[in-house]
């Protein structure tokens, strides 16, 4: 399968605001992403992870080394690889359908057609009825949904997802993850996804990509050779908790090194600021 990403000995550092120290947050990492598959990116506290997804996102760029997007060098963001972050980023003022319009507004389309768009991605995500309703009105999973709805209201390539499930409880995070598997298959899009939650990646990934401690290098890339479809009893199944095991002991000698060598979460540039990213 051809490869979306390409990225060949990417090197990020970050100068700390408080000592002027420089850290390293990847160091020579080299990985291919395949256009169409569903990866997640897992690794120690400080590896890199986000700030990977960022890089892919064209939000920051490499010091050195080279990153590809389907051929070309990212120079920065793209209306083809959109972002669904941990924060809702909802606006308050408008309402579920005005956030998945606000997008497509910025590509002047007509008012009509706008709407239209956006109640098609709101039924996508199963929030018929509720396109009406501001965000203080939502539950958190219905906030959620109405990013997904918004990301994907932008026709993107790719879809990165920087912990998107974090704040919310185990059931509407379940149901979630089956939400977005379903409309992975259905769409044919790239998704890649940040985590922490092992069994998440497991779930969601046809393949995982586990990170070094920092700076931040591919340790390795496992085929979650799982049956098909996903659902919830698949983690009882003897291979899924095969890949967990193997997994969750190749992550320990990571988070183990992290330890030893006393690496704090990651320092990410976010338009100019420096923030600690876990």
């Amino acid at each position: 399968m051809k490869p979306i990403f390409t990225a060949e000995a990417v090197h990020k550092s970050f100068n700390d605001p408080k000592n002027g120290v420089s850290l390293r947050a990847l160091g020579g990492l080299s990985l291919e992403i395949r256009q169409g598959e569903f990866v997640s990116i897992i690794g120690p506290s400080g590896s890199g992870k986000t700030t990977l997804l960022y890089l892919l996102a064209g939000f920051l760029r490499p010091d050195s080394g080279k990153l590809l997007y389907r051929g070309e060098e990212v120079r920065g963001p793209s209306p083809e690889r959109t972002v669904i972050f941990q924060e809702y980023g909802l606006f308050p003022w408008k309402t579920a359908a005005g956030n998945v319009e606000f997008p497509l507004k910025a590509r002047c389309m007509p008012a009509a057609a706008r709407r239209a768009e956006a109640l098609k991605y709101i039924s996508m995500v199963h929030l018929d009825g509720f396109a009406d309703k501001y965000p203080h009105q939502l539950s958190g999973g219905m906030k959620q949904r109405v990013g997904i709805a918004r990301a994907l209201a932008c026709d993107p390539k790719v879809v990165l997802m920087d912990e998107p499930f974090a704040a919310l409880d185990n059931i509407t995070r379940e149901l979630l993850q089956e939400e977005i598997l379903r409309l992975w298959s259905g769409l044919g899009k790239t998704f890649v996804l940040v985590t922490h939650h092992l069994e998440e990646a497991i779930f969601m990934s046809r393949r995982i990509i586990l990170m070094s401690s920092r700076p931040g290098r591919v340790k390795e890339v496992v085929d979650i050779d799982l049956p098909e479809p996903r659902t919830a009893d698949i983690k009882t199944h003897p291979r899924f908790v095969e890949l967990k095991s193997r997994l969750t002991r190749s992550l320990r000698e990571e988070v183990e090194k992290s330890i030893a060598a006393g690496i704090e979460p990651e320092l990410v540039k976010d338009k100019g600021v420096i923030r600690v990213s876990r």
